[in-house]
């Protein structure tokens, strides 16, 4: 049954002021603070764009966030959030009532309209420390922070990220623009020269270089060495060379020579590759991360068997290996790693890893240690029905666990891959019994392969306690 909520009065204040933009602007002088929040965001989406102007001149709390809203972000809602900030730099006397000293164009930052300086993650302007001539944040404390992410597609910018580098270069003396998220899909050297005219390296907390090649990594360390703050970063289908002729001229020698020339990231915490591996670049870290995360990569047994020794990683918080071939590997170096982030592993991943039970068997022994897992995914490797049991067995000892995904056992299918719902269901129900003779179990759910044709998969869960075919399961 669907229950209608009238709406509050404070909502029908905000509908009727929208009505009538004259008297919206004339009423924000006396507009109660907490309404601000509420009006900004409708006339944003409704792309009220002379409200949203004469908003910001007035906005009464310290930061203002628009990442909720950026789907509704066009040219010019834009320009009208621009207008406003031109408006403000240029009478700062004009309402003792602003108090905007951060304005945020980005999806993931955490907004606190109020302005409170007690919660995690948001800058604490009111009990920063003066910064220090030729540091960083030198000569920024007095200006307004634009605060962004930028994604280059094919080497070229959308029209709202380049009016906004455009807006900021010609302010660079009041507006500092600070580009927390950068991603790079394809690199055209012109238009990434001009935007580090603009944009400062070192306030870049999370890179994302996708499809490039060794020569454009080289073209970027300049300014790679700069970005001192760097807490993530994400390395996807870095390729050899664009011109397929050089191939056969590529060598290992060549690959680590370019990797080692990276910097030092002496804050990294979080490292994702995706379609090569590059473990050279553990080599290029110095703070331990808590993030590894490896996708679809080739990694040799003398990669494996290095993984235990880097000093950086023996704080890891998450270890995922998805679509990375494990069954030609000797897995004991992977249960040693495991064993030396025991105290501080929680979430670990080996899907789609063709393990069998005897790779899983050298993890076991450390598997049991590692206490502070509340997350555990082995989906799409091939395990028999004993071989589960016995997994379970260690698994209902980490008592953290709350989300667990557990592949089908092999007996589910027929000779052709035909999978046998009925059997799948029994099974799973025995799995089952085994954690609940330990611990309460929170979340398991146990997947087939997927469907070649529609990319599906049979599902048993502890929430239905049935088995189910689910066409977009979440793991796929």
């Amino acid at each position: 049954m669907n229950f209608y909520s009238p709406p509050t009065l404070m909502e029908l204040a905000i509908q009727r002021l929208l009505r009538d933009e004259y008297l919206a602007i004339s009423a924000l002088k006396d507009l109660p603070n907490m309404m601000f929040p509420v009006m900004f965001k409708e006339a944003f989406i409704d792309g009220r764009t002379k409200i949203l102007t004469a908003m910001i001149p007035v906005w009464p709390f310290p930061y203002l966030s628009v990442g909720t809203m950026l789907k509704n972000l066009n040219l010019d809602t834009l320009k009208a959030v621009l207008e406003g900030i031109d408006i403000l730099i240029s009478k700062p006397v004009l309402s003792s009532r602003c108090k905007l000293r951060e304005i945020t164009l980005s999806h993931d930052l955490v907004v606190v309209w109020a302005g409170s300086h007690e919660v995690e993650g948001l800058p604490e302007f009111m009990e920063q420390e003066k910064p220090v001539e030729n540091s960083p944040g030198y000569g920024t404390k007095n200006k307004l922070k634009v605060t962004t992410e930028l994604q280059f597609m094919e080497g070229h910018l959308d029209e709202c990220s380049t009016y906004l580098l455009q807006w900021a270069y010609q302010r660079e003396d009041s507006i500092h623009l600070h580009c927390r998220k950068l991603k790079i899909y394809g690199l055209t050297k012109a238009t990434v020269i001009e935007m580090f005219k603009i944009v400062h390296a070192e306030y870049i907390e999370d890179l994302e270089l996708s499809c490039l090649c060794l020569e454009d990594l080289d073209f970027l360390n300049p300014y790679l060495k700069q970005m001192s703050n760097l807490l993530s970063l994400t390395l996807d289908e870095i390729i050899y060379t664009l011109n397929i002729d050089d191939y056969r001229n590529i060598n290992e020698e060549k690959v680590i020579t370019v990797i080692s020339h990276l910097p030092t990231f002496h804050h990294l915490q979080e490292l994702y590759v995706h379609g090569v591996i590059f473990i050279e670049c553990l080599r290029c870290l110095r703070k331990p991360l808590e993030v590894l995360s490896f996708t679809d990569c080739d990694l040799s047994q003398s990669d494996l068997d290095y993984l235990p020794y880097c000093l950086n990683i023996f704080e890891l918080r998450s270890l995922h290996l998805t679509d990375v071939r494990l069954s030609n590997l000797l897995l004991e170096p992977l249960g040693f790693l495991l064993e030396r982030v025991r105290h501080t592993l929680k979430s670990l991943q080996l899907m789609s890893c063709e393990m069998g039970e005897t790779h899983f068997n050298a993890l076991l022994p450390a598997l049991s240690q590692c206490y502070q897992l509340t997350v555990v995914n082995f989906y799409g490797n091939e395990l028999s029905l004993l071989f589960l049991k016995k997994l379970l067995h260690h698994t209902a000892k980490l008592s953290q666990l709350a989300d667990e995904l557990y592949p089908a056992p092999q007996e589910c299918y027929d000779n052709r891959d035909v999978v046998l719902s009925h059997r799948l269901e029994h099974f799973c129900s025995e799995l089952l019994d085994i954690l609940r003779a330990i611990r309460e179990p929170k979340k398991v759910t146990f997947g087939t392969i997927k469907c070649s044709k529609c990319g599906g998969s049979y599902v048993y869960d502890l929430e239905t306690q049935c088995c189910f075919f689910e066409k977009n399961p979440p793991w796929a």
